[in-house]
């Protein structure tokens, strides 16, 4: 007869039994040289590959509770190590491609004074034409725009609702489109 328990309706018991760290360490030391060749074929660098398979090492003991690892160990060490290891290709090829923009990009002089006035001056109006908005659409354009919060949590943060928060944006953008049209009519 199985336990079980009232969370999940999990059996307890040798499958759901989290590994004691020395068994753990023992079934981490016999799969650790095959996702160790996964990863550095994957990869393509072997110190990038050991980052990898450690990351992943820790993820499965932090979390070693939740899986049957007593029986699995190695497909969910295989599959954690190919998830982190796509990640880190696709980080990879992010950073290679931002340093290939900024290598062509031609190099960067410094502005002119009256460029920085000017400069300046657009700061100043937009500053203050976000100052004038309303309350409650200055607080939300802040924390979606300027923040990066998503409607959901500017909503929450701000104990309103998703279709307020998503009515006072629309307001602030058409309030600023209208405050800023001269600004906007000379940076084109």
């Amino acid at each position: 007869m199985t336990e079980v328990t009232d969370v999940g309706q999990r059996p307890v018991g040798d499958r759901t039994r989290a590994l004691h760290p020395e068994e753990f360490a023992a079934h981490a030391a016999a799969q650790r040289p095959r996702v160790l060749r996964f990863a550095a074929a994957f990869l393509g660098d072997r110190h990038l590959a050991e980052d990898v398979v450690q990351e992943a090492l820790g993820r499965l003991f932090e979390h070693r509770d939740r899986y049957p690892l007593h029986e699995l160990f190695g497909p969910y060490l295989v599959k954690t190590v190919a998830r982190l290891a796509i990640d880190q290709r696709r980080a990879r090829r992010a950073r290679h491609a931002q340093l290939e923009r900024v290598r062509s990009s031609p190099p960067l002089l410094p502005p002119s004074p009256e460029a920085m006035v000017e400069r300046d001056e657009v700061a100043d109006r937009v500053t203050l034409a976000v100052a004038a908005l309303p309350e409650r659409e200055r607080a939300c354009f802040l924390l979606t725009v300027c923040e990066g919060l998503s409607y959901r949590e500017t909503a929450d943060a701000l104990a309103l609702t998703y279709a307020e928060v998503n009515n006072a944006i629309y307001r602030a953008r058409t309030a600023l489109r209208s405050s800023l049209a001269a600004v906007v009519e000379v940076e084109r």
